[in-house]
């Protein structure tokens, strides 16, 4: 590259403007705080060629660390070792270091020494300056040639991202993909993606996907705190370059470290204005996140979600087509006992009440055999209607055989379910539930069961109902029954 050849070139030139026994310039890389030497002219065969020197380490890494020129007019007694430029102590007395910015940001260290004594005059030191600015012109310049390259880079990868997704079919291997591909375009201490908590009542997101030393794959946080919180309710992207303390000191939730944080980087996964998903990246070290971190974790974030909406609606279509009565719209037994087992396992968890309502509608074959199916299937339909009037997101109604139907009722406890049911018996006596012309004389048995007042698991709640149902059959049916 033309560029590295000129830094060789300003490097012997500022060799032999200073009379310098060595010239060398650090390249800093300001994320692992450490200067690793790039180039160097050398009257020396000692010099190391991979030296590497943290920030604050010796006069050169003293250079980085404050920001400020050095100048050590004489080094008698003292060891060149310091400097940490050679393999053995080669006399060093004079020695002055500028450091290479650009906009107050560090590029790099310039240094120069000499085997002479108070060699470095006035004049040698802002000359060395006014080399220090070339060098970081000559930086920036690489800097850029690289930023073109990565752009290139990134289009490719980001295009492959976007065709695999695609194809990936299913949301688990949709976010396997999107961890994967994030962890591979910015590199960081820790990287979390986290999805919305659908069923919860407020606002909550489970951790899908984590690389971190913490183990909290699967922990749920609030929309309300830490710096996770903060991305969720501005829904808007967020890079921090060095944690601000009003924003929280942790990214979850305050008894769950995942380490120090230094630097930030919170991308939403929007739908429709509305934040369902989470991309984090920390990192213990400043300046860890630039805005071209920001811009493609951005379009990953944007595709993935798009994809992981497209999978849910095909899982749905295919539950749909699999779980639904295609007569009446309701869930059918499998839909039903799928709704069932989840609306239990969420009542156990959060210690609420739940109810399910059985029924039955009496001497329904009879009416088929009399009446012929036409009409029966009207019934069906009408009834079915009924239970959709109380339906709402939470409460799952189905059809479970030619004549049952079944209401599974979260956070409902057996007095309002057997009003409910009471309810849905009137409704059915009801002359407007379907025409007198018909000649339909209907009515309907109902059985209420109840957790935790009834049942232990989720299998008593569905015996208990039907023996419930049973009774109210054995004696006569047009009646609400309850366990007892």
């Amino acid at each position: 590259m033309r560029i590295e050849a000129d830094i060789d070139e300003l490097v012997k030139l500022a060799s032999s403007v200073t009379e310098a026994y060595t010239t060398a310039f650090f390249l800093a890389d300001n994320r692992a705080r450490v200067l690793r030497l790039w180039h160097f002219y050398s009257l020396s065969d000692n010099v190391i060629a991979d030296a590497s020197i943290p920030f604050g380490v010796g006069p050169i890494g003293w250079v980085a660390e404050n920001l400020e020129p050095f100048d050590l007019s004489k080094f008698s007694e003292r060891d060149s070792g310091l400097l940490r430029l050679y393999s053995k102590n080669e006399g060093i007395k004079s020695f002055f270091a500028v450091p290479v910015t650009r906009e107050g940001v560090l590029e790099g260290v310039l240094c120069i020494d000499s085997k002479r004594a108070f060699v470095f005059a006035n004049k040698d030191q802002k000359v060395l300056t006014l080399f220090a600015k070339q060098f970081a012109d000559l930086v920036n310049n690489i800097r850029m040639q690289r930023f073109v390259d990565t752009e290139t880079s990134d289009v490719a990868f980001l295009n492959g991202f976007c065709s695999r997704i695609v194809s990936a079919g299913n949301v688990e291997s949709i976010l396997q993909l999107t961890f994967d591909s994030v962890m591979q375009l910015v590199e960081c201490d820790s990287c979390f993606l986290s999805l919305r908590v659908n069923d919860s009542e407020s606002v909550e997101f489970c951790i899908e996907l984590a690389h971190s030393h913490r183990n909290v794959k699967g922990m749920t946080f609030s929309a309300q705190d830490g710096l996770a919180g903060y991305v969720i309710r501005s829904k808007e992207p967020v890079l921090l370059a060095n944690r601000r303390e009003d924003l929280g000191s942790y990214v979850f939730a305050p008894s769950k470290s995942v380490g120090h944080i230094r630097s930030f980087l919170g991308v939403p996964l929007l739908a429709r204005g509305d934040v369902q998903g989470l991309i984090c990246l920390i990192d213990s070290n400043e300046n860890a996140f630039n805005q071209r971190d920001l811009r493609v974790i951005s379009i990953i974030a944007d595709n993935a979600f798009l994809a992981i909406a497209n999978a849910k609606a095909q899982e749905r279509a295919h539950f749909l087509s699999t779980t639904m009565d295609g007569l009446t719209g309701l869930c059918n037994f499998s839909g039903f006992r799928e709704r069932l087992e989840i609306a239990f396992q969420e009542a156990s968890q959060k210690r609420r009440p739940l109810s399910l309502i059985i029924m039955d509608l009496d001497n329904f074959r009879e009416l088929n055999n009399r009446l012929g199916y036409e009409i029966g299937n009207e019934v069906l339909r009408r009834f079915a209607r009924i239970l959709l009037q109380i339906s709402d997101d939470s409460i799952s109604a189905a059809r479970c055989g030619p004549d049952e139907f079944a209401l599974v009722l979260p956070s409902t406890a057996k007095e309002q379910a057997l009003f409910i049911a009471e309810k849905i018996r009137r409704a059915v006596e009801d002359p407007t539930f379907i025409a007198a012309s018909y000649g339909v004389d209907i009515s309907v048995s109902v059985a209420v069961s109840s957790f935790p007042q009834d049942n232990r698991t989720c299998n008593d709640l569905m015996d208990n109902a039907l023996h419930a149902l049973s009774l109210a059959r054995s004696r006569g049916g047009e009646r609400v029954k309850r366990k007892v």
